[in-house]
C-alpha cells in the first residue's frame, strides 16, 4: 500500500478514547450544574408561592372571624378540644342572608377547608366546601390551629379541658382568636408558618356566664 503523509493520518482508538472521555466529564459537570440551578430556582417558586397561599388563607379566615356575628358554638362537639381545628361563625352573605361558615382542619388529608353550613344546628351539613389550602402541618407537631382567649387571656380550650369549664366555652366567650397555620409546599422544605391574633368586633368582654 502507498503510504500515507503525515498530515493525512488520522486519530487513533486511544486518543479518541481520551476526547470522548473529557468531553463526557465536560458536558456531565454542565449538566449537573444545570440540574442544581434549576431545582433551587424551582424550590424558591415553591416557597413563595406556599407563603402567598398561606398568608391568603389566613387573611380569608381572619376577615371572617373579624365580622363574625359573633362566634357559634359546634354543637355537635364531644371535648372543647374539637375548637383547636375548627371555628364555626355567621356572617352576612351575598344575597343579605346569614351564612354559616366553619373552617376546618382535616387532619387526614392534610386540609384546611372552608365548609358552608345549611344551620348552625348539632345535625348540620355541609351545603357546600372549598379547598383553601393543602398539606398543613399543623398535626404532626401538635400545633393548634386555634386557640380562643377571653379578656383576661386565659385559654379558653385548656381551661376547658383541665378545669372542667364549659366545652363551649371558647365559642360563647372568646374574644380574642389565636391562628396559627403550617403548611409546605409539594414537595418542599419544611413547612412556613404564620400567626395572627384576630379580635372579634361583635363580642365585648364580660359575657353573661363567662368569667
Amino acid at each position: 500500500p502507498v503510504p500515507r503523509p503525515a498530515d493525512e493520518a488520522g486519530f487513533t482508538v486511544t486518543e479518541l478514547a481520551i476526547t470522548s472521555g473529557i468531553l463526557i466529564l465536560v458536558l456531565g459537570l454542565f449538566l449537573g450544574t444545570l440540574t442544581t440551578l434549576t431545582r433551587s430556582e424551582d424550590r424558591a417558586q415553591r416557597l413563595v408561592a406556599n407563603e402567598q397561599d398561606v398568608r391568603f388563607e389566613l387573611n380569608q379566615m381572619a376577615r371572617e372571624i373579624r365580622a363574625a356575628n359573633p362566634l357559634t358554638p359546634l354543637l355537635a362537639a364531644t371535648t372543647a378540644n374539637a375548637y383547636t381545628q375548627q371555628i364555626q361563625v355567621v356572617i352576612p352573605g351575598d344575597s343579605g342572608a346569614d351564612e354559616v361558615v366553619r373552617w376546618t382542619y382535616d387532619t387526614e388529608r392534610m386540609l384546611m377547608v372552608r365548609q358552608r353550613m345549611n344551620s348552625t344546628a348539632a345535625n348540620a351539613t355541609v351545603a357546600s366546601e372549598s379547598f383553601f389550602l393543602n398539606r398543613v402541618r399543623n398535626e404532626e407537631t401538635g400545633t393548634p390551629v386555634f386557640r380562643y382567649y377571653d379578656q383576661s387571656g386565659t385559654d379558653l380550650v385548656a381551661k376547658a379541658i383541665d378545669n372542667g369549664g364549659n366545652l363551649h366555652d371558647p365559642a360563647n366567650c372568646a374574644v380574642r382568636v389565636h391562628i396559627e397555620l403550617q403548611s409546605d409546599s409539594q414537595p418542599g422544605p419544611l413547612p412556613f408558618t404564620v400567626t395572627q391574633d384576630v379580635h372579634i368586633r361583635n363580642r365585648l368582654p364580660g359575657n353573661v356566664g363567662c368569667g
